[in-house]
């Protein structure tokens, strides 16, 4: 315990006010989307670290390998959007330490000037996509009535003539088991509205006269938004994360709280948790009402350590329930 709180008591030294980032953007899906996914639950913490273990891209139902170049990066754009770490995939970690051997071999290279050896995070839970591009309605039929025959009912999405469909499959796959363990839909035409995606390659698309893939692009771009603001949503959904007061802080001007869950667990600097002050009652112990509300000002992989926005910090005591508060996000579906 002692070492615990010596270590945030060093990194609180440094410590100067923190204010919690709120998004001021309300995420939003179609209605169609938000009544496909409505029972889906994620179990994902936020900030969680993910594999994206495979993208498998379809042309009216015939896979289309050379459209993974332009799709990956934007997915990868729209998980990161969503607030989620991508890892590096097992050939980008070969791939690194292939350049770093040559580099360390070659006489060329000053070795002083090499950078310290990096640490590749592993992942949290791993993901698979599937994208369907269609381009009438006939062909979407066709791709709706196929997952259906899968067991796989979807409804509310169609296609005008000339427009271009993207579907969207998000599977969460299990690292243990290789099994899915949810999975998320969305789709989009190149009519639906245009998402800004933090670092989205799509602006440096060469798109000339072709004005198929010009729509093709479009509808993946929009369809990969949805899906961006529909993990938002859904990881509102998810069981707050709950831990306990492992003691109290003393710092440069001011005593923190620490708790006993972190980074891992989903913990984020500027996330509120309410204090629940933990009783004996009978032969059970119970969490009361709420009595005070912190602040996580400094997180790492286990622990955490909170201010007092809310409540007496006298009245805290080690061994109390910290239960996470959800941000009030209005997540109102569009038509």
């Amino acid at each position: 315990m002692s070492r615990i709180l010596a270590f945030f008591l060093s990194l609180l030294v440094s410590l100067s006010g923190v204010s919690a980032a709120q998004n001021s953007k309300t995420p939003s899906v179609p209605k169609a989307i938000a009544e496909a996914n409505a029972s889906v639950k994620l179990g994902i913490p936020q900030g969680a670290r993910v594999l994206l273990r495979e993208v498998v891209v379809f042309v009216d139902n015939y896979p289309d390998p050379s459209l993974r170049a332009f799709v990956e990066p934007m997915l990868k754009a729209s998980l990161t959007e969503a607030g989620f770490t991508v890892v590096a995939t097992a050939q980008e970690v070969r791939r690194e330490a292939e350049e770093r051997r040559f580099e360390r071999e070659s006489e060329e290279v000053h070795k002083g000037s090499l950078p310290p050896k990096g640490t590749i995070l592993r992942e949290t839970v791993e993901l698979k996509a599937t994208v369907h591009l269609v381009r009438s309605a006939r062909q979407l039929g066709l791709l709706l009535g196929e997952l259906r025959r899968h067991r796989i009912n979807i409804g509310g999405f169609y296609i005008r003539k000339n427009e271009s469909g993207a579907l969207v499959f998000l599977e969460i796959i299990d690292n243990a088991t290789l099994t899915t363990t949810a999975q998320l839909v969305s789709f989009a035409t190149n009519k639906d509205e245009t998402f800004t995606i933090t670092g989205t390659p799509f602006g440096a698309i060469v798109l000339g006269r072709d004005n198929q893939r010009q729509r093709d692009m479009t509808a993946l771009k929009a369809a990969l938004g949805h899906l961006s603001n529909l993990l938002k949503m859904k990881l509102e959904e998810r069981e707050p994360i709950k831990g306990k007061v492992l003691g109290k802080v003393e710092g440069v001007t001011s005593i923190y709280i620490a708790i006993n869950v972190g980074r891992l667990n989903g913990v984020q600097k500027g996330m509120k948790f309410a204090i629940h002050p933990v009783r004996k009652v009978g032969e059970e112990l119970v969490a009361l009402p709420p009595i005070a509300k912190i602040r996580v000002l400094v997180v790492n992989d286990t622990n955490s350590v909170c201010d007092v926005v809310e409540g007496k910090l006298e009245e805290i005591n080690e061994g109390d329930e910290a239960r996470e508060i959800f941000q009030e996000v209005k997540t109102t579906a569009v038509k």
